[in-house]
């Protein structure tokens, strides 16, 4: 009775085991992407940052004051929240974050800009909102260069005389032809997207390479076939976030479908063998997991996806080549983006793989160091 008793109790556990596994996969590789793709996706859906709300402190009343607040009523990117009264309420508008932009008109404007005084317009941008404000400062400096344009044509033609084809040539003596090439439409979600569900499933990908770490202490062999097996089911869940992204959001993929294939399996593969490897040296489960996501998490901003690796100090530069998003976040957008093949990402391919051979390296001496304890104990 007491073995039935035993043998009941053992299998109900593994029963539990199992499913508990399974339940942690499915989650790890199919819901979290899935879940994490439709958010993002919806979150970015207007693909530009829009109606950025601006306050105008109009202190001159004229009619080139009206003309300017016009036109900044027609952009798209900007939207007049109020119209001050004071320099005041414009401060505390800005600092309670109710507008991201203030417009400052000072008196007699008009008057000094027609007799040539060189009248300055104040404008402030919240620079707590560096993406929110550059995007502004797009917007506002266009239409501030079209009224001035339209200013210098009227002062051309009207006092000077001089016809109109004449006066744009006074006014734009040089001619320069802007092209934004890959994103020409200036979205977020193709800039951004790619890198961001990377940096996020990388957790995922160093969580799972963990457990599987812990489930057993096998040899070099049996836990090269763990990773790999493992690192290409979350190669996988990878290709689902962005495949979401593509099917449902309009993220493009212009580029070699060979060359995003090998660096997501080779990404995800770095991933779950630096997880494996953390599981494994670390005894406490519970620990392990904390160390875990406290090396993996600063690797999204030292990874120079959203802040430039040259712009940092040299030994962060120097930081940076370590980590595996280094490489897979500026290639996969790259990918998305450009219409380029496999030889361009040689050498990303070549540091992800050598970032996997010296994580299996290290994971070989682990092997041996454990063997050999494991004999010392023994005898």
């Amino acid at each position: 009775m007491i073995s039935l008793f035993h043998t009941v109790a053992e299998r109900l556990y593994q029963f539990k085991l199992r499913h508990t596994k399974a339940i942690m996969n499915l989650l790890i590789f199919i819901i979290i992407p899935t879940i994490t793709g439709i958010a993002f996706g919806y979150e970015m859906g207007y693909n530009r940052i829009e109606s950025v709300p601006i306050m105008i402190a109009d202190y001159d009343h004229s009619e080139f004051s009206r003309t300017l607040s016009d036109y900044i009523a027609d952009s798209e990117i900007l939207t007049i929240k109020e119209y001050a009264s004071s320099n005041e309420q414009v401060k505390d508008a800005l600092d309670s974050g109710e507008v991201m932009a203030a417009l400052i008109i000072p008196e007699q404007f008009n008057k000094d800009l027609l007799s040539g005084k060189g009248p300055k317009l104040e404008v402030l941008y919240d620079g707590a909102q560096m993406t929110v404000a550059s995007a502004a400062k797009s917007a506002l400096s266009e239409i501030l260069l079209t009224v001035k344009a339209g200013y210098m044509k009227n002062i051309y033609q009207g006092k000077l005389s001089v016809v109109e084809s004449e006066s744009m040539k006074q006014i734009q003596p040089i001619g320069a032809t802007y092209r934004v090439l890959f994103n020409p439409t200036k979205n977020y979600r193709n800039f951004l997207l790619p890198g961001m569900l990377a940096a996020l499933m990388q957790v995922g990908f160093g969580i799972i390479g963990l457990s599987r770490s812990k489930e057993e202490r096998c040899g070099f062999s049996k836990s090269i076939s763990k990773i790999i097996g493992w690192g290409l089911a979350g190669a996988g869940s990878m290709t689902i976030c962005l495949g979401i992204q593509y099917l449902f959001f309009n993220l493009p993929y212009r580029g070699s479908l060979l060359a995003g294939a090998l660096m997501t399996c080779f990404f995800a593969i770095a991933m779950t063998a630096f997880g494996f490897i953390m599981g494994r040296i670390v005894p406490d489960r519970v620990f392990a997991t904390q160390l875990t996501c406290v090396l993996i998490l600063p690797t999204s901003i030292l990874s120079g996806y959203t802040f430039p690796v040259m712009a940092m100090p040299e030994p962060l530069q120097k930081l940076s080549i370590l980590w595996p998003l280094t490489y897979y976040g500026d290639g996969i957008r790259s990918l998305c983006m450009k219409n380029i093949g496999l030889s361009y990402f040689i050498p990303h391919l070549t540091a992800l793989g050598t970032i996997i051979a010296v994580e299996l390296l290290f994971m070989a001496c682990i092997v041996l160091v454990e063997r050999k304890y494991y004999d010392y104990q023994l005898s």
